[in-house]
């Protein structure tokens, strides 16, 4: 009986996920990269780690490491070479769940800059967020592309630009990162895609279902326990 595979520990995931060259469609046959084969790049080629440290970071060995890199850089010369598509998604991976003294990868924000929501954290207290329409009263329904946050803090409400609105590919991850950065502890929204909130959960975020089509009378539910935990994700639009 074969030995079933290690998942490899991944800081975050990509910002980014799929690149087009010009004059491609998206629905165009193109070469697949996965997120583990992504991190392996990006520490080796990107943060100038060795394939052994790689490995430790990766929590593999070296030998899987230099498979696992052999295997990618193959992929973006095909890419590159035969201008087609390149997309990255799947593979075997587990999100670095932020729990380690330090993090010396280069791509951790929470460790890098010791985050604020670790710090609301530590405190007892709460950030929550939830996507604005253009008007700033409305909850907008679409996550990624939201032209506003609201933020409430002890009772205190802040209004933010998206800066994931008009980003050409990967708003929901970018949006989703955003606010892991921004120190967000809970998320009140519609709808969420699925890369979206696989980064909510790897920070710890608790995403909420909005029922209400004002933030104000969202925020006054949740602080009255009315909201539900939305456990229902969409793969994703085409944009």
């Amino acid at each position: 009986m074969p030995r079933p595979r290690k998942c490899r520990k991944v800081c975050q995931m990509p910002r980014v996920r799929e690149f087009l060259p010009a004059g491609a469609m998206p629905d165009d046959d193109g070469v697949t990269l996965t997120v583990d084969e992504y991190e392996a790049i990006r520490l080796i080629d990107r943060e100038g780690f060795s394939q052994e440290d790689c490995g430790s970071y990766m929590q593999v060995g070296r030998t899987t490491v230099q498979q696992i890199y052999d295997t990618a850089r193959k992929k973006l010369a095909q890419a590159l070479v035969e201008g087609v598509p390149l997309r990255i998604q799947g593979g075997h991976y587990q999100l670095c769940d932020g729990q380690e003294a330090y993090c010396g990868c280069g791509g951790c924000r929470k460790h890098r800059r010791c985050s604020q929501q670790q710090r609301n954290q530590e405190e007892g207290t709460m950030r929550i967020a939830i996507p604005l329409d253009e008007n700033k009263k409305d909850v907008c329904i679409v996550l990624a592309r939201t032209p506003y946050f609201l933020f409430r803090e002890q009772g205190q409400d802040v209004i933010v630009d998206n800066p994931a609105a008009q980003a050409q590919g990967g708003a929901g991850v970018q949006a989703a990162q955003f606010l892991v950065d921004s120190g967000v502890t809970h998320l009140i929204t519609v709808r969420c895609g699925q890369n979206a909130a696989d980064v909510f959960h790897a920070a710890g975020i608790q995403i909420f279902r909005s029922v209400h089509p004002v933030a104000a009378e969202d925020l006054a539910a949740w602080e009255k326990g009315e909201l539900e935990e939305l456990t229902k994700f969409h793969s994703g639009f085409v944009s």
